[in-house]
């Protein structure tokens, strides 16, 4: 029988972790008069996430395969540590402290989506738990630009908020914990991580959420300066990243688990590609407000649910290496979305030519997902 309440619990978890990495990103100026800091300083603050992700991912899919109950628990102590050390100490020491505390948890608190929906969930509600867990992310982005934007100049407030919601859901996790799953999913010894990466289709897999992520975090951290030039305003721009956002979350709920229902998790990804890159061209050639908006929806509803159908895929082909490709994936998504942002920086000058990449990217991923479709009518994964 499916346990809810525990997968409700974590993609709880999940929420509060990006609202702890995004604690300070809207309140970073007065983050640093407030501390008496640089705004480089403060950007630190959010810099470690993906830092010690990229170190940390791979180990901590392998720690879920083998030991995913205390993997989680510690997940929990670790963000409930980090909240308590910010708000205890309201000095920068203390923020960058409870920061890194938070961001040790986040690898395994994010690869924990797959594992956590195979172990307490039936085969049939695994793709629906997938993309509650993914698309938690989404909301906990949500949040705390919300939170930071309702409440500008009050850093130990923001801080606070954050906070207690934190608190509160790892007292949940760690209650949601106290039964044994109900589905065997331990792995005694996981396959080496060199087999693991030579499986047939996982490299596929992974460059895929490469582009994917690449170009999503792209969008989302320079939306703004790519659209000044033609008129946009700030606040249109902030409007449009949230209706990506929004339309995300929607698309997570609806297309992993229709994709999975119908194993076509492949063809979903190829899809999401051709869709995402002529979205892409419209204001790579027109840009504007009304552009934005028409490539808002469907890049938000379609790319933002790729993830979730990528662990989903993950979870009904990779066996007993599920965790460990998870992480794989996890770790070539975040290193996408550093090489493509610091590629898509430099093309701050030409917001076409930005706009273009991130196309060719889409349409690239596209190419690389129908030869995964290939790879999945012949074998699995594992």
């Amino acid at each position: 029988m499916s346990r809810w309440p525990v997968v409700v619990a974590f993609a709880a978890l999940g929420v509060s972790t990006q609202v702890c990495w995004l604690a300070y990103a809207a309140i970073t100026t007065a983050t640093a008069t407030h501390f008496g800091v640089s705004d480089a300083a403060v950007g630190w603050l959010a810099n470690l996430f993906p830092l010690l992700f990229v170190l940390l991912s791979v180990p901590a899919g392998r720690l879920l395969d083998t030991r995913l109950r205390p993997a989680l628990a510690l997940a929990a102590v670790l963000l409930g540590l980090g909240a308590l050390t910010r708000v205890a100490v309201d000095a920068y020491w203390a923020a960058l402290l409870g920061q890194g505390l938070a961001a040790l948890a986040q690898p395994l608190a994010a690869n924990a989506i797959t594992r956590v929906a195979a172990a307490y969930l039936e085969p049939r509600h695994r793709p629906l738990g997938i993309a509650v867990g993914a698309g938690a992310t989404y909301v906990g982005m949500i949040l705390a630009i919300g939170v930071g934007t309702a409440i500008p100049d009050d850093v130990p407030l923001v801080v606070a908020v954050g906070a207690g919601l934190t608190l509160v859901t790892v007292v949940a996790a760690l209650f949601a914990l106290r039964g044994r799953p109900p589905f065997g999913v331990a792995v005694r010894r996981p396959p080496p991580l060199t087999a693991v990466a030579r499986q047939p289709g996982v490299g596929l897999l992974a460059t895929v959420v490469f582009a994917g992520m690449g170009v999503f975090v792209a969008l989302a951290t320079w939306l703004e300066p790519l659209l000044k030039p033609s008129g946009v305003a700030a606040d249109a721009s902030g409007l449009l990243m949230l209706t990506m956002l929004v339309a995300g979350i929607v698309g997570c709920a609806v297309i992993p688990p229709l994709a999975a229902r119908k194993t076509a998790e492949p063809t979903a990804l190829l899809v999401t590609g051709v869709v995402t890159a002529l979205a892409c061209l419209l204001p790579a050639l027109a840009p504007g407000v009304a552009t934005g908006f028409a490539a808002a929806l469907p890049i938000g509803f379609l790319l933002l649910a790729a993830l979730p159908v990528a662990l989903a895929h993950v979870e009904r082909t990779a066996g007993d290496s599920a965790g460990t490709v998870t992480a794989l994936l996890w770790l070539t998504g975040n290193a996408g979305g550093v090489v493509v942002s610091l590629a898509a920086g430099a093309l701050l000058g030409t917001p076409g030519l930005a706009f273009g990449l991130f196309a060719l990217l889409a349409l690239g991923a596209a190419g690389l997902a129908h030869s995964l479709r290939a790879v999945d009518r012949g074998k699995t994964l594992h």
